[in-house]
């Protein structure tokens, strides 16, 4: 299926999220902070970036910004899992480029609903032409 990244600083979360999409089939790599996240992005270039907001060193938010500042990370489609439970904080995640936002605690089986229908919708985005 798909290579996902998800990056959560709690080992659980981590744990729940990549357990629930390696049973879809899905690949998964995991970070325990947002400090590499935008590298990775880079240099594997997943179908999909699950971040939460609050990590230690670079925030999800910050590495968000990272994402789409750079020409690979661009298009990447980046669900935000997190905790932060105000409207404020949903609307400077998707002011950031985020295109979905799921709080905790969660249901896995939507998240994994939610993950597959951004990777669906970037996949079916028509690409544009080789110059």
């Amino acid at each position: 299926m798909a290579l996902i990244l998800v990056a959560d600083d709690d080992s659980l979360i981590l744990e729940l999220v990549a357990d629930a999409l390696r049973a879809r089939g899905h690949v998964v790599g995991t970070l325990d902070d947002g400090l590499r996240v935008a590298d990775i992005v880079t240099f594997k270039n997943p179908a999909l970036v699950i971040l939460d907001c609050s990590m230690p060193m670079v925030s999800g938010i910050d590495a968000l910004r990272q994402i789409r500042s750079s020409a690979a990370g661009f298009d990447t489609p980046v669900l935000m899992l997190t905790g932060r439970r105000s409207v404020a904080d949903e609307q400077i995640a998707m002011r950031a480029g985020a295109n979905d936002y799921i709080r905790k605690p969660f249901d896995p089986c939507k998240l994994v609903m939610r993950a597959e229908d951004l990777i669906f919708e970037a996949e079916s985005r028509p690409q544009e032409a080789a110059m």
